[in-house]
């Protein structure tokens, strides 16, 4: 599209030139939506680049309400898969026009009847989709001369005007994306609704607040250029010069100092709430999921040179104590004294799954080991999509990875909190040298107890390197020890140069060896590399 447009020159259109961070280039995956506006036959069209993975599903849900229609883009390689399902409702539930395109049918791969089939039957149409090749550029000028004729203008979305192109109209913003430049300040991604916005304009939040001018405004082509005005229904940029990225919230209104009080919040403003959390001895911090840790965790070692050191993920549980109190943690050092608690309950997480037949039995017989309950089974062609109900900590600590397994990489998933579930909790400690190490300690269920303490301590003793003292690995509840390795010491073979003679020397030589080996463990500190922390992550 963007090189049909002219929006870039032949010569410079390079793989994933939308991928601006270099994570996202080796990973071969969209992390951070990119906005870029294009021209085509007198119309400009302003295209988001989304993310596919469900741990980035929010940065999908902002974009999509900056939109008047979406283009349902399915792999012919691949067919439907589960994010297809979840991105597909968030744009029906904002009453997107949604346009059903297959790429990659020139794949040598491709079954481009199949993916027909599917989508067809997933959106229950009887139209055919749009077949294209990005590569090539099959189909793509047709694509974008149907997105003119069939996406509706800002003005005509759900038949009800959004935006205003008269300037005598109160100027109204939507914020759906941030970024923050160490040069520039906070970057805010902007939906003109209503109104122009003039370079120099004072403007203000109407959720947060917070004051701003606008310091440089302009639009994605795709990269930033500036402009004096942009023109209501457009997408673009505002250079807020604000320092700190928390004061610009996503999904918040802006308008002109002094229209706030003729201009009211754009309709689905929610702050974000973290379901993964990481912790110990440093810093706390939220994510969405696991990629978005791991990448998190990438980005700080490669542009910031910090090495990460990150500990089991857990999530947010909730105890109902003895006083009538409710309490809700996401750390193990905040789990209450057991005898003070009535009731424990942990997040649940609704699953969609989408799996080719011969994979059903492997993959409903993996949900039912998680403490799964089936929901719904429902088919899509040869495709399978099937709902679970199952706990939130076990969607993202083993779901994802041993389905990829048990279904030979033809699965795909995507799940969304669902509320609480009572469960038995327990607090698993882990001691090394008999002293307690905080920030191994885990959060699990009590029936699954035993068998997560034993992978516990079976992986840190594969973990931990051996040093010159013995170290017992022990995982207790309370004062119970449930489970135990030992990681056996360097020794070294002091009667190798004693031949033949008084076997008492042999003995004396051990003695000595074992008290010093004694004195070591008793003073000795054990040390705990990073793969030992990933070790209790994945067991």
């Amino acid at each position: 599209m963007l090189e049909i447009t002219g929006t870039v020159q032949a010569d410079k259109i390079t793989p994933q030139l939308l991928d601006s961070n270099p994570i996202e280039r080796e990973r071969g995956i969209t992390i951070k939506l990119a906005p870029v506006a294009m021209s085509h036959k007198g119309y400009t069209l302003n295209l988001i680049d989304t993310p596919g993975h469900v741990d980035f599903n929010y940065e999908v849900e902002r974009a999509l309400q900056a939109c008047e229609g979406a283009l349902l883009l399915v792999d012919a390689t691949k067919g439907v898969q589960a994010q297809t399902v979840a991105n597909l409702r968030l744009a029906k539930n904002l009453g997107l026009t949604i346009i059903p395109v297959v790429n990659k049918i020139d794949a040598p791969l491709a079954n481009t009847s199949a993916a027909i089939r599917q989508l067809k039957q997933l959106l229950n149409i009887d139209i055919e989709p749009f077949l294209v090749s990005a590569k090539t550029g099959e189909g793509v000028k047709n694509l974008l001369d149907h997105i003119i004729s069939d996406l509706p203008s800002p003005s005509l979305r759900g038949g009800t005007p959004t935006w205003q192109s008269h300037s005598t109209h109160p100027f109204q913003a939507l914020v759906f994306n941030s970024t923050f430049d160490i040069h520039l300040g906070v970057i805010a991604f902007v939906k003109i609704v209503s109104g122009d916005l003039h370079h120099g304009d004072k403007l203000e939040f109407l959720n947060s607040g917070q004051s701003l001018t606008a310091s440089e405004i302009g639009i994605f082509s795709p990269g930033r250029t500036e402009k004096k005005i942009i023109a209501s229904g457009n997408v673009g940029y505002i250079i807020t010069g604000l320092k700190d990225i928390r004061r610009v919230l996503v999904g918040d209104t802006l308008c002109l100092s002094t229209q706030i009080k003729q201009v009211s919040p754009i309709p689905g403003f929610r702050k974000i709430h973290p379901n993964v959390f990481l912790d110990g001895q440093g810093v706390k911090v939220g994510f969405l999921g696991m990629l978005h840790a791991e990448v998190v965790g990438e980005r700080l070692e490669r542009e910031f040179g910090l090495p990460v050191i990150s500990v089991s993920p857990s999530v947010e549980y909730k105890v109902q104590l003895r006083s009538g109190e409710e309490k809700c943690f996401s750390s193990p050092t905040d789990f209450p004294d057991p005898a003070v608690i009535t009731k424990s309950y942990e997040p649940m997480a609704a699953v969609n799954i989408v799996v080719t037949s011969p994979y059903v039995g492997a993959v409903m017989e993996l949900c039912q080991d998680l403490r799964g309950s089936l929901v719904n089974v429902s088919y899509l062609d040869e495709l399978v999509e099937i709902d679970y109900f199952l706990p939130l900590i076990e969607v993202i600590t083993t779901l994802h990875d041993s389905l990829k397994s048990v279904s030979q990489g033809f699965a795909s998933m995507d799940y969304e909190l669902s509320g609480w579930q009572e469960a038995e909790l327990v607090k698993l400690d882990v001691l090394l040298n008999h002293e307690l190490f905080t920030p191994m300690s885990v959060i699990t269920v009590k029936e699954k107890a035993y068998y997560k303490g034993k992978r516990i301590s079976e992986k840190l003793k594969e973990a931990i390197p051996r040093q010159q003292f013995e170290i017992p690995i022990q995982v207790a509840i309370g004062g119970q020890i449930i489970a135990r390795e030992t990681i056996k010491a360097y020794r070294k073979d002091v009667d190798a140069k004693l031949h033949g003679g008084d076997f008492t020397r042999n003995l004396k030589l051990l003695s000595k060896q074992k008290k010093g080996k004694a004195r070591m463990k008793q003073f000795g500190r054990v040390s705990v590399p990073q793969e030992a922390f990933l070790a209790i992550a994945k067991s």
